[in-house]
């Protein structure tokens, strides 16, 4: 059995190999990352081995340049592991090559970490899979957007019109970010019509507020004690701001539509889970694939990286530390996320989230401690395709 190492980067990826005592067995191999590149690589597999099943190739996770490799190297039959990076890392520790670092030494120290590590040979999802984990990503990067773009208006605001943030529950509220592109700042309101900024206000509440909320408002314009230099400027930011925030928010919910009718496809009974939602709901599905490829449900708590550190020596023992966050990061937000809401409805999950509290744990601790029960109740929805039911 040869072992084989790809080092991967954007343009040019280096491809290595060790045999089954972990010594090299020839000279690393540079290759481009397009089609002649792939079968220049197939025929330096070809060279060392005769047979795909007398070779077993690993590369890093980094980014997306992996993947196309990847599905290449598996049409040709080759099997091929994804592996952490820092397993690679560990490896370079135990040989002391923390300071030794290039294509071709990287690629043979990967060969070798899958020769010592015994990892499994991965696959890639299929096409809805892959397509709900692409949009939920997506989506998780847009609303990410908003979040940076809602912190720069607040920053605007505190310095330009302090008194706002009193005046709206929640300042980012339709109502708000509509009055905010008509009139940004205080001297942006003061010269508008009363009428105006109340009909504004009453049309994007949906009748809520009343002309009382208007009058405040242009009160608190008149007396702000905001910053004055470059208002104009701080204006035209504000509108821009404004319209880019209901521009993402628009798009995060077209995306989320679509992954909820993805996800009422592929696997409708996560939602029977207490805090289950359609997109929180649709990225772990999206996130854990087939569920078949964990023998445990603790096996789906090491991939989520909700497992607990272990720190023990002689006769010290910790007790367990934080989780290891060594897996899938998305999976382990999302988790996270529907366990936040789930111990708050499921009477046996509040009560296992109140016994750790008892225990004097930290609120993230006693979530995190019911996130990995969560996971335990997604492994078995998944895997027995039955709803949840909480006295099972």
């Amino acid at each position: 059995m040869y072992y084989m190492g790809v080092d991967i980067a954007k343009r040019v990826h280096v491809i290595g190999a060790v045999d089954e005592r972990g010594k090299a067995v020839c000279k690393p191999m540079s290759f481009k990352n397009s089609g002649d590149g792939f079968e220049r690589c197939i025929c330096w597999l070809e060279g060392l081995a005769e047979e795909p099943d007398d070779v077993l190739v690993a590369m890093e996770a980094t980014g997306h340049y992996w993947m196309a490799l990847f599905s290449h190297l598996v049409a040709a039959g080759y099997a091929v592991c994804v592996i952490n990076p820092m397993q690679v890392k560990a490896v370079r520790k135990l040989k002391g090559m923390e300071h030794v670092k290039n294509d071709r030494v990287d690629s043979e120290l990967i060969a070798e970490t899958l020769r010592i590590g015994q990892c499994e040979p991965s696959a890639l999802a299929d096409e809805k899979v892959q397509s709900l984990r692409v949009l939920t990503r997506y989506h998780q990067s847009i609303k990410g957007d908003v979040a940076e773009v809602k912190t720069q208006l607040i920053c605007i605001l505190d310095a330009y019109f302090p008194e706002y943030e009193s005046l709206f529950s929640d300042p980012m509220c339709a109502s708000s970010l509509a009055l905010l592109e008509l009139a940004p700042l205080p001297a942006d309101l003061v010269r508008r019509k009363a009428t105006t900024v109340s009909r504004t206000l009453l049309e994007a509440s949906r009748g809520r507020l009343s002309e009382g909320k208007a009058t405040e408002v242009m009160e608190a314009a008149k007396t702000s004690v905001g910053y004055r230099i470059g208002s104009e400027a701080a204006s035209i930011q504000v509108r821009s701001l404004v319209r880019t925030i209901e521009f993402l928010q628009d798009e995060a919910n077209k995306i989320a539509a679509r992954i909820g009718a993805l996800l009422r496809d592929i696997e409708p009974l996560v939602l029977t889970i207490p805090g289950v939602g359609e997109v929180t709901g649709a990225q772990i599905v999206a996130e854990i694939g087939d569920i078949s490829r964990f023998a445990s449900a603790k096996a789906l708590v090491r991939y989520a990286g909700l497992d607990s550190s272990v720190s023990q020596s002689g006769e010290f023992d910790s007790g367990g530390g934080s989780i290891s966050k060594g897996g899938d990061p998305y999976l382990r937000r999302s988790i996270w996320l529907a366990a936040s809401r789930a111990w708050q409805y499921d009477t046996k999950l509040r009560e296992f989230y109140r016994k750790k509290r008892a225990e004097g744990k930290p609120h993230r601790v006693a979530v995190t401690a019911v996130a990995r029960k969560l996971c335990h109740i997604v492994f078995a929805v998944m895997r027995d395709k039955k709803e949840y039911d909480p006295d099972r």
